[in-house]
Formats: C-alpha cells, sequence, structure tokens
C-alpha cells in the first residue's frame, strides 16, 4: 500500500443525507472523516490534472484502456481499480483507527470523559451456553457487565489495537476536530440568472482539524502522484495538501474476527457475516461521468466487527 497525508487549508464540508427543501430543513448534519469513496473519487480528479488530462475527454472515453493513467485509475463511469483503506487521524506521529464496535466500556464514566481519556475496554465473546441460541445458528456474543456502551465510534491508537492490556487510551472524535456553522443565501435555481432567493438561508456546519491533526490514508496500489500536491475534497471545492508517508504496517494474524477500517457496503454478504456494528450510514454525492446525483446507498459504519475478511480494509483483531 501507498500511505498518504492530507492537511486542508480550510474547513471542510461533507453534508449528510438530510434534504434541504425549502420550508421544510435548512440545516444538514456533517459526515467526517470523509468516506473512503470520495476521497477515491478526489485521488482520480488530481491524477488527471497532474498528467494534464482534460476531466471532460476522460468522461467522454476520449483516453485509451491502455494509457498508463486509465490503466491506474480506471475508465470513467466504472468501478475504481484501486481501494482507499481508510481515512484515520494523523496526531503528530500517532495513527489513530475506529475502534471496533464489540468494545464496550462503563456508559456512566464514557458519557464523563471529554477527549482523550484511559478506558477500561470489555470485549464481547461469544455466548458458549447451550440455554442460548441463534435460530439461524450464528454465534452470539455478549459483554458482561451493567449499563455497558460501545466505543464504536470512537478512536483508538493503531499500537494499542491489539494490546492485551484493560485499559487503552479512547478518543472521542470531537478530540480531533471541530464543528463551524456557516450560514449562506440560497439560490433561485428556476430562473436562467440563478439569484438570491429572497428571505432564505441555510446553515451547514463545516469540520475544521484541530493543530497537529491530519488526515492519513492508503492506497491498495500504486498512483502515479507527485510525492505532494493538492486534492480537492468535499463540497464548494475545498482543498488542501496531500504528502506520501513511510509505509505505516497494519497488523497481520490469524484472527477469527475482523473489523473494517472504512465503511463497508450494506449488501447481503457483510450482513451475514457480521458481529457487531452501528447504525446504518446513507450516502449519495454527485456522479460526475453521469453528471447527476448518485443514489443514496446504505453502508456499515467504520470499527464494525465481521467474521470474514471481506475486503483489504479489514484487518484481523
Amino acid at each position: 500500500m501507498e500511505w498518504y497525508s492530507f492537511l486542508p487549508q480550510d474547513t471542510l464540508f461533507f453534508r449528510g443525507a438530510e434534504p434541504a427543501v425549502m420550508g421544510e430543513n435548512h440545516t444538514a448534519s456533517v459526515i467526517f472523516p470523509p468516506p473512503a469513496h470520495t476521497i477515491q473519487g478526489a485521488l482520480r480528479t488530481a491524477v488527471l490534472r497532474e498528467h494534464n488530462l482534460h476531466p471532460a475527454d476522460y468522461n467522454q472515453g476520449n483516453y485509451a484502456e491502455d494509457h498508463p493513467v486509465i490503466s491506474a485509475i480506471g475508465r470513467s463511469g466504472e468501478e475504481s481499480p484501486f481501494q482507499v483503506v481508510g481515512p484515520f487521524f494523523r496526531w503528530g506521529e500517532r495513527l489513530w483507527v475506529p475502534c471496533p464496535y464489540h468494545w464496550f466500556t462503563e456508559k456512566e464514566v464514557f458519557e464523563k470523559t471529554e477527549g482523550i481519556a484511559a478506558l477500561n475496554v470489555t470485549v464481547a465473546e461469544p455466548i458458549t451456553t447451550p440455554l442460548i441460541s441463534c435460530k439461524s445458528g450464528c454465534t452470539i456474543y455478549w459483554s458482561r457487565g451493567r449499563e455497558m456502551v460501545t466505543l464504536g465510534g470512537s478512536w483508538v491508537p493503531l499500537d494499542e489495537l491489539h494490546h492485551s492490556a484493560i485499559t487503552k487510551i479512547i478518543a472521542k472524535r470531537s478530540s480531533f476536530f471541530g464543528e463551524e456553522l456557516h450560514t449562506g443565501v440560497a439560490l433561485d435555481v428556476a430562473t436562467t440568472r440563478r439569484g438570491v432567493r429572497e428571505h432564505h438561508l441555510y446553515s451547514f456546519a463545516h469540520a475544521r482539524l484541530k493543530g497537529d491533526v491530519t488526515l492519513a490514508f492508503a492506497v491498495t496500489r500504486p498512483l502515479p502522484l507527485a510525492t505532494s500536491g493538492v486534492l480537492t475534497l468535499g463540497a464548494e471545492q475545498r482543498f488542501g495538501e496531500y504528502r506520501k508517508l513511510e509505509p505505516i504496517a497494519l497488523p497481520q494474524r490469524e484472527s477469527a474476527l475482523f473489523m473494517t477500517l472504512s465503511i463497508l457496503p450494506a449488501n447481503a454478504k457483510t450482513n451475514d457475516r457480521c458481529v457487531a456494528t452501528g447504525h446504518i450510514v446513507y450516502y449519495g454525492g454527485w456522479d460526475l461521468h453521469r453528471r447527476f446525483h448518485k443514489p443514496m446507498k446504505g453502508y456499515f459504519p467504520a470499527g464494525t466487527v465481521v467474521d470474514e475478511q471481506i475486503n483489504e480494509n479489514c484487518i484481523p483483531l
């Protein structure tokens, strides 16, 4: 894998799936860090820009399939030949990865915790008693304790993920970035001049990384990119600097369980192999090939635990 860091120049804006309809909704939640497929599309665009290939020609298929750039990023409208692993938060030289959803801690302690803290972690284990069974024959996992809450959605340093110690350093996502409310005018799209819609404002939350924090991610095959450059990411054409990093070793060992480092498509296979997860998340976006909105799709969140290595984003636990 090749590894990259990304430092945005300003805030980043990835809006949730809520509709922004006049008279109904005027705000939307923030999605952060961005999903892997958003970074994947930004990387494909960056490769085209660095090699002076015009996006319009790329969308129309005017470049040969054996062109070195097309071989690296794939044809427009088709699945990318490379995958993005992550993204993660990088604080200094330490990489923070999602906590598995089968990790639990005391609810009262967790709710009082702000930022980063050492927490006692209880790992859910299979129930072996014949008194409790799953109708479909699957294994049921359970954590012993009272008033427990999952640590899924929180973050842990990569070097502590496999520590046998009961106490681990856990960070809530608010440790890495803050949210800023940006309010702007609404466009009157019914007219050709696209003027301002009277008496209408929309507010959206933007994410700003805290000091010394960058995003980090890996790609599963080499890309023809410079060692550093500009990456445009998210709505409003927000941009920042990417840099190639020294390779980071992800854990490889024998295991019966795996955790996804990124979102997983909510399909039948993932559903059958799922052991622990959070709420299904929905993403859409803009399809540059079709020049139209992508249909909304459901995904299992990062940190989902499965009993099979479904793809390269799944690492053993």
